[in-house]
């Protein structure tokens, strides 16, 4: 079978790094897919932070829990539970939460 059962439950939270603040991550792609494409979950506490970058791929960001803002290109975009954004490659973008409650959310980065 050319498939992976993944079990969140069964995954530690693991610190985003970089330029990051308050981010953890549970990766859901343990091998990248031959494009090179990976996903994840993320979990930004209070005040958590993505600052604006620019990547040569693209995203998309799918709230599970929580509510978000995200900046794309300057432009401030607000993100609640059962909303998604996509960012196209070459894009500047960042988020962060800026509420009380955890942001949880699902990144997809496109190759």
């Amino acid at each position: 079978m050319d498939a992976d059962l993944i079990l969140l439950d069964e995954i530690s939270w693991e610190p985003f790094g970089g330029q990051t603040k308050g981010l953890l991550r549970k990766s859901l792609s343990s091998a990248a897919f031959p494009s090179g494409s990976k996903a994840a979950v993320i979990l930004a506490g209070a005040g958590g932070e993505f600052p604006e970058h620019i990547d040569p791929y693209g995203h998309i960001f799918y709230v599970l829990e929580g509510q978000g803002e995200f900046l794309v290109d300057g432009a401030k975009v607000s993100l609640k539970k059962e909303s998604a954004l996509t960012v196209a490659a070459g894009t500047r973008h960042g988020y962060r939460n800026p509420g009380p409650e955890d942001l949880k959310l699902i990144t997809l980065n496109i190759f």
